[in-house]
């Protein structure tokens, strides 16, 4: 009996121990369980804890850089930069000075400045950039017209008189105010454009547009080539026509004139037409390209004579033909026929245009425009719509002549 109980027991003993291993194990299981989610969330708070640690990164990664930008930028725009891409630009040195005291001291040295005093984290406004281009480029004194401009401002009025510089819709230049990122660029632009047209020789023809009359005697040509070094030969006249008409000036005669004399220019510029819508009639294009086909006494004939007059005496040479600006003063329907006119004959004996009808907002219809860019006629109580002013010339005119000129010469 006593063996029966033991074994009895014995077997409540195992079984409550397997019990108790069964117990443990889910225990285990559980707790591994636990472990490994509670595993899991520590794992996903570390990677939001990371992207957010490289998402910071990257932010301030990003305010660095523009503030390298920022700031690089305004250290670019210092007159000891100005100074030293001025003349680099314009070869007053040999090298690249990377030293302060040596810019400024080259500076003055070559006129550009009035000190060799460095005063390197200046901002370059606008009237210093002036001043030490009217010295490099030793312009004469033009009066350069602006509304906030003082007597005193003789280099500020000479570099807005050939359109370095232009008022704005207020007809001011804020000349105090900081030289901006494109600015700068337009600067250095034209000063390279100066390095590589000085000294070349511009022969030009036509009536008053391109002599100047309301600009005091300086038109096309002579702006052209003060304002970037080149040597003027205008034989233009106020008044004159491509077609033969009873006193006043025959364009095909002054080009004779100066074939006469024998000058040997770089580039030609050509301009007429205004006066023949008033004096000579229009004419066609004759056929083929023998002068003797043409009549001279009509707009059309005259021009192609013009033309077969320049290929004749300065073969090789690139001609401009000059179309004017659109004109209050005219017929609309005349002046776009013989406008368009001109750009065919043109087109025919391959000469480079420039279109200032068409491509540049200067229509002296819009009265405001008429009285700001072009010469006060007292008869008339206001501005003729014709003759344009230096500001006329310097905004509408001389950019358009520049870039064509520029790219046939290069």
């Amino acid at each position: 009996m006593k063996h029966i109980s033991d074994k009895l027991n014995n077997r409540i003993r195992i079984l409550a121990l397997t019990v108790l291993a069964i117990c443990l194990c889910c225990v285990f299981a559980a707790c591994t369980k636990a472990q490994a989610e509670s595993s899991d969330e520590t794992d996903a708070v570390t990677t939001d804890v990371q992207n957010s640690a490289e998402t910071v990164s990257e932010d301030a990664a990003e305010n660095y850089s523009r503030w390298l930008s920022d700031h690089y930028s305004a250290k670019v725009l210092t007159r000891e930069k100005w100074l030293n891409d001025l003349m680099s630009t314009l070869k007053l040195t040999d090298g690249f000075p990377t030293d302060t005291n040596e810019i400024f001291a080259k500076a003055y040295e070559n006129g550009l400045t009035a000190s060799d005093a460095a005063e390197p984290y200046d901002a370059l406004t606008r009237r210093y950039a002036a001043e030490t281009l009217f010295r490099a480029l030793k312009y004469q004194p033009r009066d350069g017209q602006a509304d906030d401009l003082t007597d005193a401002d003789t280099a500020m009025k000479t570099l807005v008189y050939y359109g370095w510089f232009l008022p704005n819709a207020d007809g001011c230049v804020t000349p105090d105010a900081p030289v901006t990122d494109g600015e700068y660029a337009r600067l250095i632009e034209e000063t390279e454009r100066y390095e590589r047209l000085h000294g070349k020789k511009v022969l030009s023809f036509g009536d008053s547009i391109m002599f100047g009359m309301g600009n005091h005697d300086s038109g096309i040509s002579d702006m052209t080539a003060e304002k970037y070094g080149m040597i003027a030969l205008d034989y233009s006249v106020s008044g004159a026509t491509f077609g033969v008409s009873a006193g006043r000036s025959h364009i095909p005669t002054q080009i004779k004139s100066a074939a006469r004399i024998g000058v040997h220019p770089d580039i030609i510029l050509l301009d007429g037409g205004t006066n023949d819508m008033v004096f000579v009639t229009r004419g066609n294009i004759a056929i083929g390209y023998d002068p003797k086909g043409v009549n001279e006494r009509t707009f059309a004939g005259g021009f192609e004579y013009s033309a077969y007059l320049l290929d004749r005496y300065w073969k090789g040479v690139p001609v401009i033909y000059v179309r004017a600006h659109d004109m209050d003063a005219s017929n609309n329907v005349m002046e776009q026929n013989y406008g368009e006119l001109g750009l065919s004959i043109a087109e025919k004996w391959k000469l480079e245009c420039v279109d200032i009808f068409t491509d540049t907002g200067f229509c002296t219809e819009d009265a405001v425009i008429r009285d700001d860019y072009t010469a006060y006629k007292a008869k008339l109580g206001h501005s003729d719509g014709i003759h344009p002013t230096a500001l006329g010339y310097a905004k509408f005119y001389l950019p358009l002549v520049a870039d064509k000129i520029d790219a046939l010469l290069k």
